[in-house]
């Protein structure tokens, strides 16, 4: 009986692995979150004149020492619309940097680390303001639920940061080396007319042989009568 070979060990994982699942994450997240706020900003123009009019909103708020008592520097209004665009700023923003983290470029691990904080700043504070001020707690749950989120991100982006600092990618490995040849798609590397042209080629090479092949065994039938 031979002995049973030893179970080999698994193979490492890829470099900067984390990092490249972090965009993957980062990719779908934002995508999503810009999705949801577009939407939701498009579908607003739905709403009601006298709703989307609303002049109360732009005399609550918070004051600065100097205002007026029915200005506000940063009206009720004026939050609700800031939320909503930078929202879909921040989401558009959280996605492309996770296209750049699944190339582990350098630049979009810090990147990542500084959008990430100030969203949690941003939605923090919209969150206490919607609380605070509106009392719309509808508002305050959806602004704190983003709070969330993107300590959840700025986590994420912070584990990928040290991945790239502790293993960084060699200079210019995204850039393509000379005579690279990009692929028509996944599945063909060149494009439907070449492969045709391929093929043509290749068939009449085939029917060359045939051909030969032909010549040949017509040349021994004769040799054969003779």
């Amino acid at each position: 009986m031979e002995p049973a070979e030893a179970e080999k060990p698994p193979p490492p994982p890829p470099p900067r692995a984390f990092t490249q699942g972090v965009g993957t994450v980062f990719q779908f997240a934002g995508g999503i979150l810009f999705i949801a706020l577009s939407l939701t900003c498009c579908g607003s123009g739905l709403l009601l004149k006298a709703t989307a009019e609303r002049e109360d909103l732009t005399h609550i708020g918070w004051r600065m020492p100097g205002d007026a008592r029915d200005q506000p520097s940063y009206s009720a209004q004026r939050a609700t619309s800031t939320a909503l665009i930078g929202g879909i700023g921040l989401a558009l923003a959280v996605a492309g940097l996770g296209l750049g983290l699944q190339a582990t470029r350098r630049s979009a691990a810090w990147a990542a680390v500084l959008v990430t904080a100030v969203g949690i700043i941003f939605w923090g504070v919209h969150g206490f303001f919607f609380a605070q001020v509106l009392r719309a707690w509808l508002l305050s749950l959806i602004a704190f639920g983003l709070f969330i989120a993107y300590v959840i991100f700025f986590a994420l982006a912070l584990a990928a940061w040290r991945e790239m600092r502790q293993n960084p990618p060699p200079a210019g490995h995204e850039v393509l080396p000379p005579g690279y040849k990009v692929p028509y798609s996944w599945y063909h590397q060149d494009p439907p007319e070449v492969r045709l042209a391929h093929e043509l080629e290749q068939r009449r090479e085939r029917l060359a042989v045939a051909q030969k092949e032909l010549e040949m065994l017509e040349e021994k039938l004769k040799r054969g009568k003779k």
